[in-house]
């Protein structure tokens, strides 16, 4: 997923990118960038390619994997890998892949940064749950 999470950044160095790739640093805030990318696909109701899907997810993946810890699993059809967050204490189990696809086709209510603020919560109180 690192490596993904990297070639998603990379998209971006051109200096005509719609979002400047330097921002993109793994931060909570920097997920605001990608939802950006994310809502221009929306307005246009433009189909989200497999390969940006794949790498935005892996940026929001390796964006809470670096902040709570955690361990990738193989998923569903709709959300092919998951991250593991908490065991073996309790397991978060965040699944960004249909969330990113959600973000194009529904808008704002799918909004990244809200889903991911959904994350600290849950490991804060050690509780076994799925981010959907």
């Amino acid at each position: 997923m690192a490596s993904q999470a990297a070639d998603f950044v990379n998209a971006f160095s051109d200096p005509r990118a719609p979002v400047d790739a330097s921002k993109l640093d793994f931060s909570e805030g920097s997920l605001h960038l990608v939802d950006q990318v994310l809502e221009d696909f929306y307005q246009r109701q433009a189909a989200l390619s497999d390969d940006l899907h794949f790498l935005a997810s892996a940026y929001v993946f390796e964006t809470a994997r670096r902040q709570f810890g955690g361990r990738y699993l193989r998923g569903d059809e709709d959300n092919p890998f998951v991250l593991v967050i908490g065991e073996p204490d309790f397991r978060v189990g965040v699944l960004a892949m249909a969330k990113i696809k959600d973000r194009t086709v529904n808008g704002p209510e799918d909004n990244i940064p809200f889903f991911y603020a959904g994350i600290e919560p849950l490991v804060e109180r050690r509780a076994s749950a799925t981010l959907t």
